[in-house]
């Protein structure tokens, strides 16, 4: 599937992330989408046309088809319901807590001190529980006189460092954001993983190279994906509740064909990325809008972000962060086949990622930290 079968490089690279079939006929999340009730009694009227026009197996195909389309009208009613709320919203993460937003914050300060680090740190439950648990791995305790355990996060610190703690603090705090489960899309919590750190560490190293502040350019581009997690999570918890309530329906009217329809379906692909590309950047700008920074400008970078300001007239740091999405999103496209190389080198062109920021990226390990 090419690039210019897509409106954008983001939906291919969604698309890609999610694992949709390029050869399925997509659903998608429509605006505007008026109440389905009156249209239920459709499904009965539907099917005995189709069964009147068709038999067998293209029948019962159709007839899937349909069904989950139907089902899915109810399932975008029951999204949007969800991602409206804030405090659904919020309660789709991990909560990093009331104090994480200050120790963040306080990393992107040029003189910032290991002292001033460590109440901060250790304000944060489950960061300090993070760090110790780190430095008290063999390569850490080895560099210890007597080798014991290290339970002061004061002694921790010292091991690590503030540059390590940087790149430690953000992939920390992303990680415990992933969904534990993502069924039946397996590989999207690998896919995002792997996406949102290859995207941090090349924003990174464009944003020191240009004079930028590298950190503040690692975060916006990590936690950029924030939404994403919110959107699977809320699109899959929809869905179960809507199939489940169908499924009800259906085993009370004794309509064997349309439970064994429901219960055949599963989760769509093509509607999760379509909702993925509707929902998750705004949902990451207002995430991390609400942690109300005071040093680092990361809601607006992602307000621009989801607002797809255009390179000519964002911020040197949005600027980056858009290249960097380019290069990692052409990089993996490409991988896998999904991008050929003339469509590469103009999405990577038309954001401003010319030949000596490609050489440079090129040269980086995007799926590993190093800060040793």
């Amino acid at each position: 599937m090419s690039l210019s079968s897509f409106s954008s490089l983001e939906q291919l690279f969604i698309d890609n992330l999610i694992g949709v079939d390029p050869n399925q006929k997509r659903l998608r999340y429509l605006k505007n989408q008026q109440s389905t009730n009156e249209q239920r009694p459709m499904l009965e009227v539907e099917r005995k046309a189709l069964e009147a026009r068709q038999s067998g197996e293209n029948a019962k195909k159709i007839f899937l088809d349909f069904t989950q389309a139907h089902l899915h009208d109810e399932v975008a009613q029951e999204l949007m319901q969800r991602l409206s709320s804030i405090e659904v919203i919020s309660s789709s993460l991990f909560d990093l807590g009331p104090n994480f937003p200050a120790l963040i914050d306080a990393l992107s300060a040029k003189a910032v001190t290991l002292n001033q680090l460590d109440p901060l740190i250790s304000n944060v439950e489950w960061m300090k529980e993070d760090v110790l648990r780190l430095v008290n791995q063999p390569r850490y305790r080895n560099k210890t006189s007597s080798g014991n355990l290290v339970k002061d996060i004061k002694t921790a610190l010292r091991f690590l460092g503030i540059e390590a703690l940087q790149a430690l603090v953000p992939v920390y705090a992303f990680r415990h954001c992933i969904p534990h489960s993502t069924d039946p899309f397996a590989q999207f919590k690998v896919k995002i993983w792997e996406y949102s750190l290859a995207t941090a560490i090349a924003a990174r190293e464009i944003a020191n190279a240009q004079g930028l502040n590298g950190f503040v350019a690692f975060c916006a581009a990590m936690f950029q994906t924030m939404g994403h997690m919110v959107v699977i999570r809320n699109y899959l918890r929809s869905y179960a509740q809507v199939k489940r309530t169908e499924l009800l329906r259906a085993r009370d009217a004794r309509d064997n064909e349309l439970t064994d329809a429901l219960e055949a379906l599963d989760a769509d692909a093509g509607f999760l990325s379509s909702s993925i590309e509707e929902f998750a950047a705004i949902i990451s700008a207002d995430l991390i809008a609400r942690w109300q920074l005071k040093r680092m400008p990361l809601a607006a970078i992602l307000d621009q972000i989801a607002d797809d300001t255009p390179l000519s007239s964002c911020s040197d740091l949005t600027r980056v962060v858009k290249q960097a999405n380019t290069y990692v999103q052409v990089k993996f496209l490409v991988n896998e086949q999904r991008l050929d190389v003339e469509e590469a080198n103009k999405a990577l062109n038309d954001a401003g990622v010319h030949n000596e920021m490609r050489k440079m990226l090129s040269q980086l390990d995007l799926k590993k930290l190093s800060f040793e």
